[in-house]
């Protein structure tokens, strides 16, 4: 039988499908970038650190071993005030 998921599960869920979907079609454009962005978006979104992690692996697990490394996750989620700033004045140019 299927686990029936809590509404916040089936909403964190359906969020992190749509976002893999987008992150895989990066991977395959080489779109660093946009991938960062979807990163610090979701960093930025979180208060605690593990929560971040928990909302990202959902995003790229089995996807790339980058982007679910611990180097990785710390690097946005320590870095995202100033990543953010530097992605939105990338955009800005």
């Amino acid at each position: 039988m299927r686990k029936q998921l809590k509404p916040k599960e089936w909403h964190e869920q359906f969020l992190a499908n749509a976002d893999r979907e987008k992150i895989l079609q990066f991977l395959k454009d080489d779109q660093e970038q946009d991938i960062t962005k979807i990163a610090v978006g979701l960093a930025r979104q979180s208060t605690l650190f593990a929560d971040f992690v928990k909302l990202w692996m959902m995003r790229v697990s089995d996807l790339d071993a980058r982007l679910s490394s611990d180097h990785y996750m710390e690097r946005i989620y320590v870095g995202r005030r100033t990543l953010h700033k530097n992605l939105r004045k990338d955009d800005s140019t």
